[in-house]
């Protein structure tokens, strides 16, 4: 088939190069906006055309690797202000890459933009679950790509994204609900770590540091006794940290008397937590109390977890009428927690009336991670499971940034 005029075909990608060339002094902005860009691909003739256009229109610093483990060796030696990745190159994949980049302290807090012939919904989704920022897929414009490159390094310049609060519950038990926090936090720190944070709010020994592998010392039972409210510096000494770099405000080992946490409490905990880390997911009890209602308002989604058993769809049938001043929030999750066929998606929308966000396979080795404080994000990061987890990390902030803010405005008033 006949390109179009302007059009330039390079291997298996494509750029538009149809903008009219700008006078030279348009192309350089001041040099206190230059960036250092590393780009990776495994196209020679796409990274010289990147390189020419960021230099030259861009005004940027561009690094050049053709692989994976050299543009992270590149990266570790001279930490760079943004780094462009392609997904499919032989040995380390750009999605590794992501993932690598993320682990290191020198690198966590770049912007990875992935840039990519494949273009699918799933391909756009899993690629920011593993830290990436931005997505685009080829063919791109030149002037889109620019654009790109510019607003996420002035984001970056900003600091790191905040995402909010994230409330999980489910008003039946044993249905999963603390191992999906577990290990979606682990997701998401994947992309920001040392900038996401579990609260335990359940009132009966909790189980969030034991999915971790951490002894629950120290915890939130002390909170009550401090003679004010709590703010940064007081909750920094109440949290315990994972590898992973997630940190944990856990749940007492002995169960508490009463309904746990008051709302007061919960509100100043989720405050200072807030002002410290990007994200805060909250384990909420099988209870809907006022300090779980608390939580509930300051939230930007709610995960309501279920399984497909008749008897926990009951129960979520009559959770989902309890939360619905909150439903634009509401991201329901199903959790295959045993063994066997799930009822197809449409089927279980229809008898729940609500739509569902996410449906969990169940995991066999899931028992076992739970006994070993392993999570299998961690231990088994290419099983059906966590790849669902991934994809759910992704989605379930997607709700009216309106509904949070009157929310969480009334809430603090």
């Amino acid at each position: 088939m006949r390109k179009p005029d302007g059009l330039r075909h390079i291997g298996q990608c494509e750029l538009l190069l149809m903008e009219t060339p700008r006078p030279q002094e348009e192309r350089l902005p001041r040099r206190e906006n230059m960036a250092r860009v590393l780009v990776v691909d495994d196209n020679l003739d796409l990274l010289r055309m990147i390189q020419m256009l960021l230099e030259e229109r861009g005004g940027h610093q561009v690094i050049l690797s053709t692989s994976g483990e050299d543009g992270l060796e590149k990266a570790r030696a001279t930490p760079p202000d943004l780094a462009i990745i392609d997904v499919m190159m032989p040995g380390m994949t750009g999605y590794e890459l992501c993932r690598r980049l993320r682990q290191e302290p020198s690198t966590a807090h770049i912007p990875i933009l992935i840039l990519t012939a494949r273009g699918q919904p799933i391909d756009r989704e899993t690629a920011l679950a593993f830290g990436a920022d931005d997505y685009l897929a080829k063919p791109v414009t030149m002037s889109e790509l620019l654009e790109r490159v510019n607003a996420l390094l002035a984001r970056g310049r900003a600091g790191p994204t905040t995402r909010g609060v994230l409330a999980m519950l489910g008003l039946r038990g044993s249905v999963g609900v603390t191992t999906l926090v577990v290990n979606l936090a682990l997701a998401l720190a994947r992309s920001a770590p040392d900038q996401i944070c579990v609260v335990d709010l359940s009132p009966s020994s909790g189980h969030v540091a034991l999915q971790l592998g951490l002894r629950p010392d120290p915890n939130w039972s002390s909170l009550p006794l401090l003679p004010s409210l709590p703010g940064r510096e007081a909750l920094r000494s109440h949290l315990i940290t994972h590898p992973s770099g997630v940190y944990v405000l856990a749940a007492p080992f002995v169960p508490v008397l009463g309904g746990g946490l008051q709302r007061e409490m919960v509100v100043a905990i989720l405050s200072a937590l807030q002002a410290s880390f990007s994200a805060v997911v909250v384990d909420l009890p099988a209870v809907l109390t006022d300090g779980a209602v608390a939580v509930l308002d300051l939230a930007r989604a709610i995960g309501v977890v279920t399984t497909p058993e008749p008897a926990a769809l009951q129960t979520t049938i009559g959770t989902l009428q309890a939360l619905k001043p909150f439903l634009q929030k509401v991201c329901l999750i199903v959790n295959q927690t045993a063994p066997g066929t799930s009822p197809p998606v449409s089927t279980l929308q229809r008898i729940l009336r609500h739509p569902v966000s996410a449906v969990i396979p169940f995991e066999p080795n899931q028992m076992r991670a739970m006994a070993q404080g392993k999570p299998l994000l961690l231990t088994h990061p290419d099983s059906p499971f966590a790849q669902a987890i991934l994809r759910l990390s992704a989605e379930i902030w997607k709700v009216p940034a309106d509904e949070v803010v009157r929310r969480s405005s009334a809430a603090l008033s």
